[in-house]
């Protein structure tokens, strides 16, 4: 679990508890005696107190000019708070707290997180600081400062993708002020981790004030009433930053995380429906799957201010992703019906290889600038993007499995196929050059118009060999591709904020997207029969409408938002029905829907985090073979609704509790219909802090043992974890 993080450590409890107390005691000041007279003290200021907050005032996005209560778009932030006191270790823990995204399984050919954000998939969406983030991995979450959901298409801020919106990973940056936060974590799951977050100011490098940061984690955890499963992972991440507080600054930073997992591809469908097992079946090999996955990133940040109202700034970034695994998982029993008794059907077995290696250079170059035009002030941003990156997966298969019984597979099987075999090679290269500018014009005091336009060229060079399967004698190559395309896409966005006061915002936005069809590094699109359906095709293309309200309520310590937006895809791929094994760009989907938000203090001892999504999807053009008019987009549940809130009962004592309740999901748009049942997972907590720098926090997740399926991919479906408890020391000073 990540330990607190930034200054003023000293006597900070659960959100300042310390302060609070004498805030209510004193009115907002202490009260001494003078001669018998009271005589009133000034207030207690607790630096600590903005650390802990579960609302963030301006966006992580330098592009993003304006606080988040005048960004004419649905912003939810995940602080470093929420996420210490729901104990999340990792992303997808973190995104639950956002209703506006569901989760889906990684899988094989596409590993890692896997979110969708308004029912379209935002696994190539997710970025580190305003960087694209493209590696195949399970993101922990010990160097997060926050996490960000910017929902609604926006090409103009991160070129190709973000149909649904993005995912932006705020991380720790080095601070002005000394700390030292450590935690150690262990669950009944079997989870053992630590975490470190030291800062350390130093007084002068090269005659500048910088500081020096570094965090670490190491994790090893089971998975609830998934006994097989197993994770095991390391990272940390040193950054140094130059000229603190000073016009000229310079950042310099390293990112490595490791993973060595036994993975989870949970259980296969029956009939539409997820098979009727017990929760801890497990069909892969104890003893020979693996996930094994590296992720490394330079980053360099420099950043100038010509005055107060220019800045100029320029980010680079290399990444090496590297990926290597092997799993098997059980297939969907084929002829049956449901008649058949379960202990009588057995599941044949797929088993999968893969190596991969992803490498990326970014370059980013941002001007920042505010001036008047007249009557008008202008917060203009404007910049240019270089983004070239790699590809190079290898895919085997194995054949001659023997299949396993469906409700009693044993997992402790020795992996002895009969054959093992290379299936597919690819390698893609691609290289993105983006430029754009966008201005918000602030007309009065209550009036501002935001315009923006972005041009990117997106190319793409793909080379493939795919070999032969048996019963054919193996290794012998039957096809090779060689495709090159280059998509010129513009984009815009357009909004209208009006201010009926300090506190409050109303907004109309219009923003567009594109998602060319290797924005996923890969034009094979199938694990099962490695095709390329989509090497031929021209970009998708997005719009987005949202109507929203932003308000700062109870003396600005409470946000809430409300939104109703319509995102449409006009050109979505579906099957070609005159050339089988390809897509054409034939169908058009739709997602209505609106969002509730509300996050902060309720009374200076409440704090909270809610929010509802309803999300009505619809297909609304298609072909024979596509998903059918009127169908639900996948991974798009109905309903979808979040809290967590925590309470101080005195100085020393908090407790907290909430949950998650997620609709039912269908899997593919295409028949067979496969939908997993909704569900509503509770949680607690309970935080007691025995010194100055000493807490002792006890999470419990799903106290009702619910079994309820995580997440689902049109192949299997993923068992969420039972009853778990976690007990977590943090050290902060």
């Amino acid at each position: 679990m990540a330990a607190n993080a930034g200054s003023g450590r000293r006597g900070l409890l659960m959100g300042s508890s310390s302060a609070v107390w004498l805030l209510l005691l004193g009115g907002g000041g202490a009260m001494a005696q003078d001669n018998g007279e009271p005589v009133a003290l000034p207030p207690v200021q607790v630096q600590g107190q903005q650390t802990g907050s579960y609302t963030a005032a301006m966006p992580g996005l330098a592009k993003l000019t304006e606080p988040v209560l005048d960004t004419p778009a649905s912003i939810v932030s995940v602080t470093q708070q929420v996420m210490q006191d729901r104990g999340e270790t990792n992303l997808n823990d973190v995104l639950r707290n956002v209703p506006g995204v569901t989760l889906a399984a990684g899988e094989f050919i596409f590993e890692g997180n896997a979110p969708y954000i308004r029912g379209f998939s935002a696994r190539t969406d997710m970025f580190v600081d305003g960087m694209r983030d493209i590696g195949d991995y399970y993101r922990d979450s010990f160097d997060y400062q926050k996490v960000e959901v910017l929902e609604g298409p926006d090409s103009i801020l991160f070129g190709r993708g973000s149909t649904g919106g993005v995912i932006n990973q705020v991380t720790k940056a080095p601070e002005a002020t000394a700390f030292t936060n450590l935690s150690a974590s262990f669950g009944t799951d079997d989870t053992k981790r630590i975490t470190a977050d030291v800062n350390i100011p130093l007084d002068d490098v090269g005659g500048m004030p910088a500081a020096l940061r570094l965090d670490a984690m190491g994790n090893s955890s089971g998975v609830a009433d998934r006994d097989v499963v197993h994770n095991d992972r390391y990272g940390f991440a040193p950054s140094l930053a130059l000229g603190l507080g000073t016009p000229t600054r310079l950042s310099l930073s390293y990112f490595h995380q490791s993973e060595d997992d036994q993975p989870d591809y949970g259980i296969p469908w029956y009939f539409g429906t997820p098979a009727p097992v017990d929760r801890n079946v497990y069909y892969g090999y104890r003893n020979s799957d693996y996930l094994k996955t590296d992720a490394d990133t330079v980053s360099v940040k420099a950043e100038h201010d010509f005055g107060d109202d220019l800045t100029l700034r320029e980010q680079v970034r290399y990444g090496d992703y590297t990926r290597n695994e092997h799993i098997a998982k059980g297939a969907e029993p084929a002829g049956l019906t449901p008649a058949t008794p379960l202990s009588a059907i057995y599941v044949n077995i797929g088993s999968y290889m893969l190596n991969s290696t992803e490498r990326q250079l970014q370059n980013q170059t941002d001007i920042i600038g505010h001036f008047d035009t007249g009557g008008i002030r202008h917060d203009l941003v404007a910049g240019i993007e270089y983004d070239s990156e790699s590809s190079d997966p290898d895919f085997y298969n194995s054949a001659g499995q023997s299949p396993k019984s469906l409700v009693a597979p044993d997992e402790s099987q020795i992996f002895n196929p009969t054959s093992t075999y290379a299936r597919a090679k690819a390698k893609t290269d691609t290289s993105t050059f983006g430029i754009y500018v966008m201005d918000t014009m602030k007309l009065a005091d209550q009036l501002q118009f935001v315009l923006g336009l972005r041009w990117d060229s997106f190319a793409a060079h793909f080379d493939s060999l795919t070999y032969s399967v048996p019963p054919a004698p193996i290794n012998v190559v039957t096809a090779t591709n060689d495709q090159h395309r280059v998509d010129q896409m513009p984009s815009y966005r357009g909004a209208l904020v009006y201010k009926p006061s300090e506190s409050g915002t109303l907004y109309f936005s219009f923003g567009t997207s594109f998602n060319p069809t290797a924005e996923a590094l890969n034009f094979i699109n199938s694990g099962e029969n490695y095709n390329v359906a989509n090497e031929f095709l021209k970009p998708e293309k997005n719009t987005n409408f949202e109507f929203g309200t932003k308000w700062q309520l109870l003396d600005q310590q409470l946000f809430a938002s409300a939104a109703i937006f319509r995102s449409e895809k006009t050109n979505a791929r579906i099957p070609d029905p005159n050339n089988p094994g390809f897509n054409m760009l034939a169908g058009d989907q739709k997602v209505d829907g609106f969002e509730l938000q509300l996050q902060g203090q309720i009374t200076p001892l409440w704090n909270i985090t809610a929010g509802y999504d309803y999300l009505n999807s619809d297909t609304i053009k298609t072909s024979p073979g596509g998903p059918p008019l009127g169908f639900e987009l996948p991974f798009t549940p109905r309903d979808n609704a979040t809290l967590w809130t925590t309470y101080n009962l005195t100085p020393a004592i908090q407790i907290g509790g909430g949950g998650q309740y997620v609709g039912r999901r269908y899997a593919q748009t295409t028949s067979p219909r496969e939908s997993a049942p909704g569900y509503l997972v509770v949680d607690a907590m309970a935080k007691y802090r025995f010194s100055e720098r000493f807490d002792l926090q006890l999470n419990v997740y799903n106290i009702g043992d619910k079994y309820y399926y995580d997440t689902i991919h049109p192949a299997f479906l993923v068992p969420g974890a039972g009853r778990s408890a976690m007990l977590t020391l943090n050290y902060n000073d």
